[in-house]
């Protein structure tokens, strides 16, 4: 049996077997299909188009005539016939390179003691999406180099809960860790080495910061029980040697993780909250790092409780028509009036092919002020109307961001509302979590003297346009202070000075974690969120007094 896969005029011949899917057959063939789901059948982002064939499609068996298309998932559909020919859309295909580095990592003062007195240490970030990783001199505490790639587990799985469901087996287990440290963190590596001159005999620890589910697929470690009630992790701490996994630099190598809080407020929150200082701030302060787990940590009077509220991936492109990542070719901030003339930034390339999350929140932002969104998430279809942005797309109006002609895939580049509805729902639950900690504590939003944002994408949003959707809370942007990639900090601080390893221990036992779901608060605060900004006015008086 031979499978032609064709992508953007290249093709490649796979062999067929029993029962694989074209999923697997694309990726055989060097296609890296998107697959947010893990290959379940419930995200629709591995969409391809059938040729000429026999196939089996979810548990129906159909023909394809030639000079025929029919859309599909490719984690459903098996070929059964002895030739066929598969069709790659762009927007089915990830593009694993040109990460966007979660900059800029700010390391506090702090004592010189590392572990090992000479060598390198490098510093690692694993996030869900996206790997950084330093190289760090330890004789001096410079930070030598860094370098971003996308954490290759998005091939399997886009979001924390896909991955723990594949960990049921352990033969997935294995090929996760596997696609973290092989496939995403050696090349790191050597990235790191060849551009420094380093070499990989020299480095001697690895400290490694990242939100609970991450670290145990780091370690080899079943993830499973986070998933089900009371979500306990196997362990807050991991240590091993970089020969047990299978890490490319010194063999006795010391690989050791920033403990983690809970199952869902993971060592990434440590390090966020030693990077700032959280304890010993005054007044009422939040820190937030939005993600695809928007975590947040409320400190007051020394006192400190933390939640985890699930996003989903929506603030990094998934779920959305046109979403992508934030890498070459990604729109990534968007400016309009009621004009509707498109001012827009693209990473890299001049052509986009999709927007990212920024440019997602920007959009939303500057049609709720200019008139062109309501409250509800809903377009004024006859002002798009007015100035040739409407389109329909499977019976849903959208607004044309780019025509064909300035498009890298050759079609329009639209924002559906039901993308506008995917990143309310986003925002929703960021929100409605801080709400709902802040009520824990006897608290409201505007009782907030300090909002301390982490992480990379928090670095690359407008803050007055995440304001303006409700997203973050109307207190003042002057209230704002944004840390940077507080994780990767964190960790190069891990190396830096021993001492911290002790500072982390003490941290994991200082807040109190919420559970959402079990408060009496949430729901309804979730709710409220759905609409821009909020149908709670009174958190939002200057957003909605200059509406």
């Amino acid at each position: 049996m031979a499978v032609i896969i064709n992508f953007e005029g290249r093709s490649v011949a796979v062999e067929s077997g029993s029962d694989r899917s074209v999923l697997d057959l694309a990726r055989e063939a060097g296609w890296h299909i998107d697959a947010k789901c893990g290959g379940k059948g419930f995200c629709a982002s591995c969409n391809v188009l059938l040729g000429a064939g026999h196939y089996r499609v979810f548990a129906e068996e159909i023909e394809v005539l030639p000079e025929q298309r029919r859309e599909v998932l490719a984690c459903q559909t098996v070929v059964l016939s002895e030739t066929a020919e598969i069709f790659i859309p762009r927007s089915s295909v990830i593009a694993l390179d040109g990460a966007r580095i979660a900059d800029e990592m700010e390391i506090p003062e702090h004592t010189l003691n590392p572990r090992f007195g000479e060598g390198f240490g490098i510093a690692v970030d694993v996030g869900t999406t996206t790997v950084v990783a330093a190289l760090v001199d330890l004789s001096t505490g410079k930070v030598v180099s860094r370098e971003s790639l996308y954490n290759q587990q998005i091939l399997k799985a886009d979001d924390v809960v896909s991955r723990i469901s594949l960990c049921d087996d352990d033969a997935n287990l294995k090929i996760l860790q596997e696609l973290v440290i092989e496939h995403t963190l050696n090349p790191l590596i050597q990235k790191l080495c060849a551009g420094t001159g380093t070499d990989k005999e020299q480095i001697v620890q690895l400290a490694v910061s990242g939100n609970t589910v991450m670290m145990h697929i780091f370690f080899g470690v079943s993830p499973v029980s986070i998933g089900v009630i009371p979500f306990k992790p196997v362990s807050l701490t991991f240590e091993s040697i970089a020969v047990a996994l299978g890490i490319d630099v010194k063999p006795d190598a010391v690989i050791a993780a920033v403990p983690a809080i809970s199952g869902y407020v993971g060592g990434d929150i440590t390090s966020d909250i030693f990077v700032s200082n959280l304890w010993n701030q005054n007044g009422l302060t939040v820190l937030i790092d939005i993600g695809t787990n928007g975590e947040m940590v409320a400190c007051h009077a020394g006192q400190m409780t933390a939640c985890a509220t699930a996003a989903g991936p929506a603030f990094e492109g998934a779920g959305l028509l046109h979403g992508a990542r934030a890498a070459s070719r990604a729109i990534d901030t968007i400016n309009y009036d009621e004009t509707l003339q498109f001012e827009l930034t693209v990473i890299g390339e001049p052509y986009p092919m999709g927007l990212c999350g920024s440019a997602i929140i920007d959009f939303i932002a500057c049609g709720f002020r200019c008139g062109l969104i309501n409250a509800y998430g809903r377009y004024d279809v006859e002002m798009l109307k007015a100035q040739d942005c409407h389109e329909t797309v499977c019976g849903m109006h959208a607004c044309i961001l780019v025509d064909t002609e300035q498009s890298a895939t050759g079609e329009t580049i639209t924002v559906t509302e039901h993308d506008i509805a995917e990143i309310l729902k986003a925002k929703a639950a960021i929100y409605a979590g801080l709400k709902t900690l802040l009520a824990e504590l006897g608290k409201t939003v505007q009782e907030i003297d300090c909002i301390i944002l982490a992480g990379g994408f928090a670095k690359h949003i407008n803050l007055e346009n995440a304001v303006t959707i409700g997203l973050l809370p109307d207190i003042g942007i002057e209230k704002y202070k944004v840390i940077g990639n507080g994780s990767l900090a964190g960790a190069a601080l891990a190396l830096l000075d021993q001492g911290t390893g002790q500072a982390y221990l003490d941290i994991i036992d200082k807040p109190k974690v919420i559970t959402l779901n079990q408060t009496a608060h949430f729901t309804n605060y979730f709710q409220e969120a759905l609409a821009l900004p909020n149908l709670d006015e009174s958190d939002f008086p200057n957003i909605l007094s200059n509406h």
